[in-house]
């Protein structure tokens, strides 16, 4: 077996976002305006709370929010108290 050491090293800088997305992936930008509030908040709490770097907190997030989409969910925010709903 021969190992082309050349061509690990260049896997290791080539950007993670560089491949087209797949036809079936969310991306960010595909995002409703709750859902995008939703991973930006994953995001920040992932980066913040576990110490991922952004990229990789912002990954994650996505992908969590895109298998909740995928499942079918519908957005519903994680608080119900009368301010969060809107209620006076």
């Amino acid at each position: 077996m021969k190992y082309d050491a050349a061509a690990f090293l260049e896997s290791l800088f080539q950007r993670a976002d560089a491949a087209p997305p797949a036809p079936d992936e969310i991306r960010v930008e595909d995002l409703d305006p709750e859902w995008r509030i939703e991973w930006e908040e994953r995001a920040a709490i992932m980066e913040h709370e576990a110490g991922l770097p952004r990229e990789q907190a912002e990954a994650a997030a996505l992908a969590d929010i895109a298998a909740r989409i995928r499942r079918g969910e519908r957005f519903a925010p994680c608080c119900t108290c009368p301010a969060c709903r809107g209620a006076k």
